[in-house]
């Protein structure tokens, strides 16, 4: 049938051993992205990164984190849900005792097809992290 498609993720506890899944490159996807994502504790985001046309939303499931938003820092947990419009640097760090991993659901869109968009993250591998 035309119209949808299913995807498997996997349960939960298994989210740590892929890190970062992008769905939508596993789908026909064309105006929203999704990625599912899990962290040990302790672990951080590999480097901050921004969009200048998409915005996100963040919303997580398990763990206990941080989320650095610019020069601000927020407690980040199961059921938390963030949006982060365009320009905001973001940064994630789960926190060392957190008593699982940290993960999270994290929606993409804007207001053009994805495929146009593919060039719009901006990455920064070399500015401090806050913790």
């Amino acid at each position: 049938m035309d119209g949808y498609e299913v995807l498997e993720l996997g349960p939960l506890d298994e989210w740590l051993t892929r890190g970062k899944q992008f769905v939508d490159k596993q789908m026909d996807t064309d105006f929203i992205g999704l990625s599912v994502n899990a962290m040990a504790p302790g672990g951080q985001s590999p480097f901050w990164h921004r969009h200048l046309v998409l915005e996100e939303i963040y919303l997580f499931l398990e763990g206990q984190g941080r989320m650095a938003l610019d020069d601000e820092v927020i407690d980040v947990g199961w059921g938390t849900a963030v949006r982060v419009g365009q320009g905001v640097w973001r940064h994630l760090h789960a926190l060392t005792d957190s008593p699982s991993e940290l993960r999270w659901v994290c929606i993409r869109a804007g207001g053009q097809p994805l495929a146009e968009l593919r060039g719009d993250s901006e990455k920064d591998a070399e500015r401090p992290t806050p913790w």
